[in-house]
């Protein structure tokens, strides 16, 4: 009999122990069961990185659509960059290749007729550039002064509505810094003057532009080739076939 009853007991606190398993065991499905019941979405869903909630999936306009900005120049602009030098010519990022010496200033490329410089012994003394400061010799012991001929070979400097901060002159295949006159004239202008040889003044001038800063450059080629001037009688000449 006590046997019985002790069987008894053992089969119902089993059975218990049953019970409070299976609770526990319903109670943490629960959670999952109600969340899955709740969501009423797709468990497919299309990517979104918008936070207007559309699909970004490019066939769907976002809230960015419906925002545009007013400021922005309606052409695109692009930046003037070298792509690369030469001992002879300089290459634009469009292809476009120029055997002459250049200006850029303002996003513009201006082809530039400069004075004589010899690349080989041109000295900030004066020496070697006589034909820019206007003068036939330089005497020794007189100071240099800002001449007309300076201001000549650099007016564009002077007109432009817009003047760079710096102005990066690439002196061809090695550095040659200019006389004292040419330093001063620009600076006058608020315009600060970095010598370099023409390759790195070029590419300067890239990672300046990059940066957004106000620059502009003279880049003269290493290696000048010479060139046959025409006035305009000879070229008119030279187009009606007399030449």
């Amino acid at each position: 009999m006590r046997a019985t009853l002790w069987i008894r007991s053992a089969v119902r606190g089993s059975s218990c122990l049953l019970c409070e398993s299976a609770r526990t065991s319903v109670l943490r499905v629960a959670p999952v069961a109600r969340h899955a019941h709740l969501s009423t979405s797709s468990s497919l869903r299309l990517p979104s990185d918008d936070p207007g909630g559309k699909p970004n999936t490019g066939q769907h306009r976002t809230v960015y659509d419906d925002f545009f900005n007013i400021l922005e120049s309606a052409t695109l602009t692009t930046n003037v960059s070298i792509a690369s030098t030469s001992p002879t010519s300089l290459t634009l990022h469009d292809g476009l290749v120029l055997s002459e010496p250049i200006v850029i200033l303002n996003n513009n490329v201006f082809l530039w007729d400069h004075p004589k410089l010899n690349q080989d012994y041109a000295v900030p003394s004066g020496i070697g550039w006589e034909a820019w400061l206007g003068v036939e010799k330089i005497e020794a012991g007189k100071k240099l002064k800002v001449t007309d001929k300076v201001k000549q070979v650099f007016r564009v400097f002077e007109l432009v509505d817009e003047r760079p901060e710096i102005l990066l002159f690439g002196t061809g295949k090695r550095v040659l810094p200019p006389p004292g006159p040419v330093r001063e004239y620009l600076n006058g202008l608020g315009i600060q003057l970095d010598v370099q040889s023409t390759h790195d003044a070029a590419s300067t001038y890239n990672m300046l532009t990059e940066e957004g800063r106000k620059v502009a450059a003279i880049l003269i080629p290493s290696e000048p080739t010479p060139k046959k001037r025409y006035t305009p009688d000879d070229l008119q000449k030279l187009l009606s076939g007399q030449r």
